[in-house]
């Protein structure tokens, strides 16, 4: 009830402050277990991206954020899964695979941390890691406009148009069935981090009436 609350409440101010436009919505599965990831360049980017999102997303933060007892009961209501900065932290992994069993929506930024300038950094395996444990699609999403309205450094977000689009679900696959390797992780986390950039090439993207609308663009795969 908690996260219907603070998504009710901040829902309407993000659509109408920061004009958000989401696009590709329908690839979010109706139901069912899905690993949603996103670029990350700025603290807005949880917000836009769990208003956008049609079902309610548990993401995968920093345990440095628990840490903060003024926000801790916050992180806490949302149900988020804390996680270690090492990465492969046992107990994340296996709190955010209960969720991925029990069908629910598990949320995290491949980079691990923000960029800082907004250009997208290389992307730690930890995602890649949850989809071959899980076999749970993964769903790429791109964020853009979130970085001009709240900057590091920047202590209330400026009015801008930020869009959120969602991309074609990935499947990580062993090559030739083979036990997986860091080789297959690597090349898995590779290509999401492409299939991520790419979305913000996709026609539409950050064009007003775009909400909800599927480009004519190719399917990405996620062999690796």
């Amino acid at each position: 009830m908690f996260y219907a609350y603070v998504k009710l409440f901040f829902g309407p101010l993000v659509r109408i402050y920061l004009r958000l436009k989401v696009r590709g919505s329908d690839r979010i599965p109706a139901k069912g277990p899905a690993i949603v990831v996103a670029n990350h360049a700025s603290f807005l980017d949880p917000i836009v991206l769990g208003s956008a999102c049609p079902r309610k997303i548990h993401f995968i933060v920093l345990q440095t954020m628990y840490d903060w007892w003024r926000l801790r009961w916050f992180y806490w209501g949302m149900q988020t899964i804390p996680v270690r900065a090492e990465e492969g932290d046992p107990r994340a992994i296996r709190l955010a695979l209960w969720r991925l069993k029990h069908g629910q929506l598990v949320g995290l930024f491949p980079e691990g941390a923000r960029s800082g300038d907004g250009v997208m950094r290389e992307g730690k395996m930890g995602v890649a890691l949850l989809a071959a444990l899980s076999g749970a699609p993964v769903i790429p999403c791109f964020i853009q406009g979130a970085f001009e309205s709240l900057p590091p450094g920047v202590a209330f977000p400026r009015p801008a148009r930020v869009t959120v689009s969602f991309g074609e679900s990935m499947q990580f696959k062993r090559a030739g069935g083979a036990k997986r390797d860091r080789a297959d992780l690597e090349s898995f986390s590779s290509e999401l981090l492409a299939a991520i950039a790419r979305l913000k090439e996709e026609p539409g993207a950050g064009l007003p009436g775009c909400d909800r609308e599927r480009a004519a663009s190719p399917r990405v795969s996620g062999n690796p």
